[in-house]
């Protein structure tokens, strides 16, 4: 059915259709198609509402997080699923009593006859929207001029991390939503008042675990020095699990450090297997340091991990090299003793270094649980 009526005022052009159409039927109210047919013949969906009024519109924004994909700390990004609520009043598609419906739901292919807000995360590094399987978007419009806008998208979006207490460490990762186009005197988001953010109750991160979310305005991006562009942004806090670093990270490496203390135990003779476990735990905590560091930010400052394997390094190392002075010394005092009284040296040199193994049985674990207790404050606190 065609329409060819039109008036230079919108009100005037829809109040005219309205009448043409119950015309045509009878003076009865017009049915849904018609009516749409009818509603958008003079509506231009390339002008904001309140254009004329020379005023700005507001659009409430709420967010539904389906999922975080990921936090990456490789690429210091975050990835999500989410849906992005929009609400406002356009005038121009106010429908009181004319159909027997407070409200109208349109389909994806009508959405781009309505104008919806330029939308977009600052932020955003890729973006995508979901077609599975038709477009994940619907629009509810009220017969008010209230529409309520909704869309399905997955976003990675950029989060700058300080890792200082990698692994013990928290975060903070930010959306920030803006207009590209329309300054704050034509469009100006705001978070909706009643449940601005919600997140599902299933939603589980590997390491993860996400402690709070704040809303808020902000200042604009993208090269607005002066803040003439609308801005809001989500801030969500994640706290680390530490879970799998205990397991794999600092257990392994605890066990390695006692098992390097073992030597104290052997032998001033057993050469071969004081020498030969000296090494091995210097090369398994060396390799496993190496690998680490392959799966880990390649930042320029130092983080707690590399503390705690340094550290870890450092006590393996003197462990190996307690031996080695023991043996130094054994050799220069039997040299001393050959000279007075060979027959005592060999019982000077085992007293001698039997004193060092039993200094360093108590002092290197007395030492490594100081340096725990000192790490997991400075670091958890």
């Amino acid at each position: 059915m065609e329409y060819g009526l039109h008036c230079e005022s919108v009100s005037c052009s829809k109040g005219l259709i309205v009448l043409l159409l119950m015309l045509m039927h009878g003076g009865s109210r017009a049915t849904r198609e018609e009516f749409i047919q009818a509603l958008l013949i003079d509506y231009d969906s390339r002008i904001q509402p309140n254009f004329e009024n020379d005023s700005y519109t507001d659009v409430n924004v709420s967010l539904f997080i389906n999922s975080v994909d990921s936090i990456s700390e490789q690429t210091m990004d975050l990835k999500l699923n989410m849906f992005i609520q929009q609400e406002w009043i356009d005038e121009r598609l106010q429908f009181y009593g004319l159909i027997d419906s407070a409200f109208l739901e349109l389909d994806s292919k009508l959405i781009d006859l309505i104008w919806v807000p330029d939308l977009y995360v600052t932020n955003e590094k890729s973006a995508s929207f979901h077609d599975v399987t038709v477009p994940n978007k619907m629009l509810h419009l009220y017969e008010n001029g209230r529409i309520v806008y909704r869309l399905r998208a997955s976003i990675t979006a950029a989060c700058p991390m300080k890792l200082h207490k990698y692994p013990l460490d928290s975060q903070v990762c930010a959306l920030y939503i803006q207009s590209f186009a329309f300054t704050r005197n034509n469009l100006r988001f705001r978070w909706r008042k009643v449940n601005p953010i919600q997140t599902n109750e299933n939603m589980e991160l590997p390491q993860f675990e996400l402690r709070e979310h704040h809303v808020s305005e902000c200042l604009s991006f993208g090269g607005d020095t002066e803040g003439n562009f609308t801005c809001i942004q989500l801030q969500m806090s994640f706290n680390r699990n530490i879970g799998y670093f205990v397991i794999q990270v600092y257990i392994p490496t605890i066990l390695i450090v006692l098992l390097s203390w073992v030597s104290f135990w052997l032998s001033i003779d057993a050469v071969p297997a004081r020498i030969s476990l000296g090494i091995l735990t210097v090369l398994t905590l060396t390799n496993q340091r190496t690998n680490m560091a392959s799966s880990v930010p390649q930042v320029s400052y130092i983080k707690a991990l590399d503390v705690w394997m340094a550290v870890c390094l450092g006590f393996v190392f003197a462990a190996m090299l307690e031996y080695a002075l023991v043996n130094v010394m054994e050799r220069k005092d039997v040299q001393k003793s050959d000279s007075f009284d060979p027959d005592l040296s060999k019982v000077k040199v085992q007293k001698r270094g039997e004193q060092i193994d039993r200094i360093s049985r108590l002092a290197f674990p007395l030492v490594f649980l100081g340096f725990c207790a000192l790490y997991w404050i400075v670091y958890t606190v």
